[in-house]
């Protein structure tokens, strides 16, 4: 925990549209060395030179004064909004990076949100270093920026200035003056945010009632169907207007929202009319090459349908829907079975790896009685009959034979097809062979699951008390606290214990953020990320102690390396991708700051995630999205900075950002920027650039896959899709599970605390306590108060 985990928010000139930055650089970033020795060189990977400096430019949600609390100055009117005006706001709002993910009609829902106002002569409504609140939106006047005193730019009808403040709380950079009688629309923070979240959630939560009205969504996961319920696109026809042609390519599907359709044939005669929640096209996501079979117009005014192309679902589902849902049968007849349910997902995930979809005629035999057993069946489309005439659909045939691999060898009755369909047929015995049998493998997982001498340890540690630390060394300190090395009076095992003050803890409010990152370390069990043991408090602290990790940050580890290569990006792309997928499909979180700073390298060259100051379970809301702005700047997804409302796939995004700067030397947008409103546009509105000697075209997918504008459309379908992209056809995950890699780099020892270092220490005797108390003096102290209780009560 060093400078790094500061929120160190800053603002800039640039919100009020002048070009260039009067905000001076924080000591630790100066000086700034150059991504690349020579521009002339970029086809050299050689000469490239990895920036130095840490991204300390961490956002976190606006803590340090009242959400509700207004900055700027001026007089409040009260004017009913006319369409004129709801107009003249949109066409504002168009034009600012902040809204330019926001389509029109969520566009008008927020400009309803917004206060009118007046300026006289003379007043000024935004002073440089003061707080900031709002974004407006000047309807008729003119105002005069100054930044130091010196008038800078005119703003006139039309001009929206002070976005930044609707992103997080910040210094002004400028003053903002009127020059004569002025009128304005405005909207503070708070607002913005609850209008942006009452908008978007209303959406999700419409599209996806359309969703359920539709069959062939049923098929699902509950996460796919959110996932699309994102990126359905509202479309407006006018009466008699043509949504699709007969003989047209089929490449979208289509579900009414308001008003009728008309089905057309080709004399043009209405031969069928549809009705809010009918769709139609629905073979164009499930077959290549579908042509149009009728003409469908909108019979009446203003028929409202929502759309979804077939790229687009392919893009999130993966290619071959039809698979994906099969796939997804197959998972839950595997859920449903006595046999297969209790083992873990990632021992279904390897079951299924090696399906095959054999297609049956009505009549045809899939089983046949005496069949040696061995081969795995799932009825997926039509209806297979047993000797009983048991009707099987979407469910696992001979589950019963599969029990005792010993004595039941043969199948004890025929299946039939009773209808044409789809069976899944999985080789069982090649799995047994490869993997063992499943009974064996029932509730083991080996990437999660504590060692029994973990447990001991774990039980051990709960008994420790504050006061049995002994001091070894100092490992880092940060805005709100620091990190010791410690170990146990009578225990061999080395510590980390952090702590964080009551007196910024009370400062800046974030009582509820210090529950939060306890509550999520306390459930994380997995190889790749930090193990915590148990939490302390005193009358002046709040303090987690985890393992010590005796390595460095994955930030100075690529810095040692160098321009990495195929398999060292390889190596820890995939535990970083191991562990997004244990935090989001295990236990719902978003981590929500992904960067090298927060990953350790440990002493077998292995990643750890640390840190979980910025985790936020999704677990019981519906759908699964956060709104706080909060994060790193340069690795922040698109959606956080719109303030639209994010979930898992910002995660990805992250992780796509550290796949750029292991193989390309920079990051992807902002490189070469440090205010964050910069980097905010970059990211927004640049398209992604690669340096010359980037040739590899499985690396440029996967990465262009992740750093996709559209959340829904970067883990294409599934995390085990995921792993299994082109560029990791060569990677060995299993070897990775069960650290058999060569890693990339192991962590020079002279950089860690040796044996006699620490025996010299021990004999010290100096307790943790003790040292922190020394580290704190003449430092402001806040004690518990009977209040605390209401919060401090987990710790």
């Amino acid at each position: 925990m060093d400078s790094k985990n500061q929120w160190n928010q800053k603002s800039s000139v640039q919100e009020f549209g002048i070009q260039k930055s009067s905000v001076a650089k924080p000591v630790h970033q100066q000086p700034k060395p150059t991504q690349q020795v020579a521009p002339k060189n970029e086809h050299d990977p050689n000469q490239l030179v990895r920036r130095v400096t840490k991204r300390n430019i961490a956002i976190k949600k606006s803590i340090a004064t009242n959400e509700g609390t207004i900055y700027e100055t001026f007089d409040p009117l009260m004017k009913p909004q006319t369409p004129q005006d709801i107009g003249f706001i949109v066409k504002c709002f168009q034009s600012h990076f902040v809204f330019s993910s926001m389509n029109e009609t969520q566009l008008v829902q927020l400009a309803k949100s917004m206060f009118y106002c007046r300026l006289v002569i003379g007043q000024t409504i935004i002073k440089q270093g003061d707080g900031a609140s709002s974004f407006f939106v000047l309807e008729k006047g003119k105002i005069n920026v100054l930044v130091d005193g010196i008038s800078r730019k005119q703003l006139t009808q039309g001009n929206g200035f002070g976005e930044l403040a609707l992103l997080y709380n910040a210094p002004r950079s400028a003053t903002c003056v009127a020059m004569e009688e002025c009128f304005l629309w405005g909207i503070d923070r708070h607002t913005f945010r609850k209008s942006v979240e009452n908008v978007m959630r209303s959406e999700q939560e419409k599209n996806r009632q359309l969703l359920e009205q539709v069959k062939f969504f049923n098929q699902l996961t509950k996460d796919q169907k959110d996932a699309i319920a994102g990126v359905l696109i509202l479309q407006k026809f006018n009466q008699n207007e043509i949504i699709v042609n007969e003989g047209d390519q089929a490449s979208s599907f289509y579900i009414i929202v308001e008003g009728k359709c008309g089905v057309f044939n080709k004399e043009d005669v209405q031969i069928a009319t549809l009705n809010p929640k009918d769709s139609f096209g629905e073979s164009a996501l499930k077959h290549d090459n579908q042509i149009r079979m009728m003409t469908i117009k909108a019979i009446e005014k203003d028929t409202k349908v929502v759309a979804l192309g077939k790229d687009m679902i392919t893009q999130i589902l993966g290619d071959k829907v039809q698979y994906i849902i099969y796939k997804n049968i197959c998972k839950w007849a595997l859920n449903r079975s006595k046999l297969f349910g209790k083992i873990p997902a990632s021992v279904q995930d390897k079951l299924i790896e090696g399906v095959i979809y054999r297609k049956f005629t009505a009549g045809q035999k899939v089983i046949n009685k005496g069949d040696k057993v061995g081969y795995l069946y799932i009825a997926l489309e039509g209806n297979v009959l047993d000797d009983q005439k048991n009707v099987i659909a979407n469910n696992i045939l001979n589950e019963e034979s599969l029990y005792d691999e010993v004595t039941n060898t043969k199948h004890s009755q025929s299946y039939t097809m009773e209808t044409e369909g789809h069976v899944a047929v999985i080789d069982y015995d090649k799995y047994r062979t490869t993997y063992g049998s499943v009974e064996k493998l029932q509730e083991k997982d080996q990437s999660n699951l504590h060692s029994e001498e973990h447990q001991q340890s774990y039980d051990l540690v709960k008994q420790f008390q504050l006061k049995e630390l002994i001091f070894l060394n100092k490992l880092g300190s940060g805005q709100f606290g620091s990190v010791y090395l410690c170990r146990n009076k009578n225990q061999e095992t080395l510590f980390a214990l952090k702590y964080v003050t009551r007196a910024h803890i009370q400062q800046y409010g974030i009582q509820k953020h210090v529950q939060q990152e306890k509550s999520v370390l306390e459930i994380m069990n997995h190889q790749f990320i930090l193990k915590f043991y148990r939490s302390f408090k005193d009358a002046e602290n709040i303090y987690f102690l985890t393992e010590y990790i005796a390595g460095e940050e994955l930030f100075d580890a690529i810095r040692e390396i160098g321009l990495l290569g195929k398999y060292d990006s390889q190596f820890y792309t995939a535990q970083m991708i191991l562990q997004m997928e244990y935090l989001h499909t295990v236990h719902q979180i978003v981590y929500r700051d992904i960067k090298p700073e927060n990953v350790m390298v440990d002493q077998f060259g292995y990643l750890k995630l640390i840190d979980m100051g910025t985790a936020k379970s999704l677990k019981n809301v519906s759908p699964p999205k956060t709104f706080t702005i909060i994060g790193t700047p340069h690795y922040m997804a698109p959606e956080v900075i719109s303030g639209k409302g994010y979930g898992y796939f910002a995660d990805l995004w992250s992780v796509g950002c550290c796949l750029y700067e292991f193989l390309c030397g920079g990051l992807p947008f902002g490189e070469e920027q440090e205010d964050p409103f910069e980097i905010y546009k970059e990211i927004v509105k640049n398209p992604l650039h690669y340096p010359s000697y980037i040739t590899d075209k499985t690396a440029k997918t996967i990465i262009e896959q992740l750093l996709n504008k559209i959340p829904e459309c970067r883990l294409g379908g599934s995390y085990s899709s995921l792993k299994n992209n082109q560029w990791f056809s060569d990677f060995d995950w299993n070897k990775l599970m069960q650290r058999q890699l060569q890693p990339p780099l192991i962590p020079k020892k002279e950089k860690l605390m040796n044996e006699t270092q620490i025996q010299e220490q021990l004999k010290k005797n100096i307790l943790v306590i003790d040292q922190i108390q020394k580290d704190t003096m003449g430092q402001k102290k806040v004690f518990a108060q009977p209040k605390d209780a209401e919060w401090d009560s987990i710790f």
